[in-house]
């Protein structure tokens, strides 16, 4: 067991990261359970995007479990590659869902466009990962890392782009004259800015054992009210929605 050389922040922040994987991954994985029910296709690229919209904090959880029950550090090329290789997925799932929901007819060139932005920050990512990794990050701790700009400036990018794409969705469905669907919009929305808040935080505040649980707490939360907008379970529908 490697929890001997750990420090307590350390091992708080290997805790915390794996509760807000699992609680994450949970909600990914019933929204994606709801295709198979009702076989709509943006429940299964949503919760595929929430699935991946996390990944940036699965190198902190992974790198704990592995330190923690196997005694083995993770290469920086692993941690790197596990936190950031595989962000870009959440975006293309979230537009795909975006175009599909708001613009079908205009889905693909959507879509099309954020391939194209995320083909070739992978190219360069895994150019980079083997060449100069310092370009992409660098490893802070052993369960924190500190993004440079290629990596920060697509995810700023990303989440600039959700942003704008998240409120006119917003926008879309509090104007119909559904109420559930207008609840569905609003839970959506405070689900994504809840993330936002937690993600900006997260890496502009000096973490300590008080910060760090409450970003992830965040994250965590912000997944299950996105969760509670896409699904809307009957018994939350009943309750809000007063006929």
């Amino acid at each position: 067991m490697g929890l001997e050389g750990l420090t307590q922040f350390e091992i708080i922040q290997g805790v915390v990261g794996i509760i807000n994987l699992a609680i994450t991954t949970i909600v990914a994985l019933k929204i994606l359970s709801k295709y198979f029910t009702h076989k709509k296709v943006e429940l299964l690229t949503v919760g595929l995007m929430m699935f991946f919209v996390t990944s940036a904090w699965w190198g902190s959880a992974f790198a704990f479990i592995f330190y923690a029950l196997f005694d083995i550090e993770l290469s920086d090329i692993a941690y790197i590659f596990i936190s950031y290789g595989l962000v870009s997925l959440s975006s293309i799932f979230w537009f795909y869902s975006f175009g599909y929901l708001v613009y079908p007819k205009s889905k693909w060139k959507i879509v099309g466009i954020w391939l194209a932005i995320s083909i070739t920050y992978t190219i360069f990512f895994m150019y980079f990962l083997f060449t100069n990794i310092s370009l992409l990050a660098v490893r802070v701790t052993r369960f924190d890392s500190e993004t440079k700009t290629f990596v920060s400036a697509y995810v700023l990018l990303s989440l600039l782009t959700s942003l704008i794409a998240q409120y006119i969705f917003f926008r879309r469905s509090t104007g119909s004259e559904d109420k559930r669907i207008k609840w569905k919009g609003r839970f959506i929305f405070l689900g994504f800015l809840m993330f936002l808040t937690g993600g900006i935080l997260d890496s502009i505040v000096q973490l300590n054992p008080i910060t760090l649980f409450l970003t992830r707490v965040l994250l965590a939360v912000s997944s299950i009210i996105s969760y509670i907008g896409w699904i809307m379970p009957d018994k939350v529908a009943e309750w809000l929605v007063k006929e």
